[in-house]
């Protein structure tokens, strides 16, 4: 062998050796590519605890008939009005093997008759034994039997990235599927201040989501459920789907099941950033720091303890504040029962209230 066939040769082993050494350096946990059959094969075993709802809800007739009574020789003329029945659909995943159905709870709110269709095309009467409108959450039970179950997975190690599979019923259309990624997380989206909502973080994925979807599944390569698919946003964007993450849809689920209601923390504030329009207004320093209160719920427990409209919420529990999401999330965090301390500052002086954290009315509570 001359000498430019040995020097070859040594340059081909050195990177074959220096190849070897960077393959073994990879994390345990690197990217591995997926094959052709990876996406085809995750929704052939999920779909099979993926089910179709189908909901149906009767109203009056906008243009009632009318008929001819005859009361006592007089003949008059009433409408006659006839029931209509509307119709919708969603989507929904098995969590027990008896017939327990999770889904979206505005998929099923008023509907009269509850229709699940499973993989196999078997159809079941479902029933509403419980729900949850504030994590629009319900559960629904058929009459079945060893049933496939869905596999939650852990959404807390989500990323960025990450490549996700949608399954569901989007305009009826039963069992499709859809491939996107992750887009991000800890989406603090529709946000109301008035509860703990504050504090609710949405998976966002560009996997098509479609009305029709929500309820059902978002899946990561290994066939886990890391998030239930809910709502999308607006009719003129594209790609901007949410999910609930897995973690939270578990524990209602187990909630729900086991005792058919979740008592949620509630205080019952109305909040704001604080600009610098209402600082100047006040006569205060630039640079204070807090959140606005705009109003407070009615016999509310923030309301009940003397918290008012125009107060500025700088610490709860020690910690200062600057966004209206933080409280929320402090509040989420606690349980119906403990107490809150809350540093306030009101006409230019501080005050300090306590608060013990109230139940949060249901949604026809707050109504009635």
């Amino acid at each position: 062998m001359n000498t430019k066939n040995k020097i070859n040769t040594l340059i081909l082993l050195f990177a074959f050796f220096v190849f070897i050494i960077k393959t073994c350096m990879l994390p345990v946990n690197a990217v591995i590519p997926i094959d052709s059959d990876t996406i085809a094969n995750v929704a052939e075993e999920v779909s099979k605890s993926v089910v179709n709802i189908d909901t149906s809800r009767e109203t009056k007739d906008s243009e009632p008939k009318k008929k001819s009574l005859n009361l006592g020789g007089v003949e008059i003329t009433i409408p006659e009005i006839e029931p209509v029945p509307q119709g919708g659909t969603g989507s929904g995943i098995i969590v027990k093997p008896d017939g327990y159905i999770l889904t979206n709870f505005h998929v099923v709110k008023g509907a009269d008759k509850i229709t699940i269709t499973l993989k196999d095309e078997k159809k079941y009467d479902g029933k509403l034994i419980a729900h949850d409108s504030y994590s629009d959450f319900a559960i629904i039970k058929i009459n079945a039997k060893n049933l496939p179950v869905a596999k939650i997975g852990d959404s807390k190690g989500l990323r960025p990235g990450d490549w996700v599979i949608a399954i569901g019923s989007p305009l009826g259309l039963e069992h499709t599927v859809t491939f996107g990624i992750i887009s991000a997380l800890s989406r603090h989206v529709g946000v109301t201040f008035g509860a703990a909502q504050g504090a609710f973080k949405y998976i966002q994925t560009d996997a098509a989501i479609n009305p029709g979807n929500s309820g059902g599944p978002l899946v990561n390569l290994k066939g886990e459920v890391i998030g239930i698919n809910t709502f999308i946003i607006g009719r003129n964007a594209q790609n901007l789907n949410f999910s609930i993450p897995a973690d939270y849809a578990k524990s209602v689920t187990d909630e729900l099941i086991s005792h058919g209601t979740i008592p949620h923390p509630y205080l019952g504030i109305k909040m704001a950033p604080l600009e610098e329009e209402k600082l100047k207004a006040e006569g205060l320093p630039k640079d204070t720091v807090g959140v606005y209160v705009v109003e407070t719920v009615p016999n509310s427990p923030a309301q009940l303890n003397g918290i008012q409209p125009g107060d500025i919420i700088q610490k709860v529990d020690g910690e200062e504040l600057s966004d209206p999401r933080k409280v929320a999330e402090i509040v989420r965090n606690k349980k119906v029962g403990d107490k809150l301390h809350f540093r306030l500052l009101r006409s230019g002086k501080i005050e300090i209230i306590t608060i013990k954290v109230g139940t949060l009315p249901d949604e026809e509570g707050l109504i009635k």
